[in-house]
């Protein structure tokens, strides 16, 4: 089992904890991304991967690379539904674990926001925070998603 982190967008805080739990547990931890990405500390448990700067490489090689015992991290709703298809756990940086319902419903509303922003419609951008309420509930998806992906594969 390895975890792989979209790091190109990855909150520095939920980069962080994902560290520490690859640390507490023993799990590899593969860092994908376009440019370096800087760990805490070095650990032999820790990968950089870097990927070609064409637009998607980083993706590419999580989907290509991540099997069903691993647990992928993205905010990538595009990414996420790749994952989801090959039956990769996947969660987002705020503990939100991806499915067939949840990303479908994601890329539509997605999709609509794209449309609404190129007619002129809605704000260019979405502001949105990372803070102590979103940290925890990451962390507390993690570790459960962790321990019971430990306690299946020593079956």
């Amino acid at each position: 089992m390895k975890i792989f982190v979209d790091a190109d967008s990855f909150p520095r805080e939920a980069r962080l904890t994902v560290e520490k739990f690859s640390l507490r547990t023993g799990t590899p931890l593969v860092y994908a991304a376009n440019h370096d990405i800087p760990f805490f500390e070095q650990s032999p448990l820790f990968t950089m991967k870097l990927c070609s700067q064409t637009e998607g490489a980083a993706d590419d090689f999580i989907v290509a690379n991540a099997t069903e015992e691993d647990i992928a991290l993205t905010r990538d709703i595009p990414l996420a539904a790749r994952l989801v298809e090959k039956k990769i756990t996947t969660l987002n940086d705020r503990g939100t674990v991806f499915n067939r319902q949840n990303v479908s419903e994601m890329l539509e509303e997605r999709e609509l926001k794209m449309q609404m922003q190129n007619l002129g419609i809605g704000p260019k951008t979405l502001s949105s925070t990372y803070g102590k309420k979103e940290k925890s509930a990451f962390a507390i998806t993690l570790d459960k998603i962790l321990t019971a992906k430990i306690r299946e594969l020593k079956k």
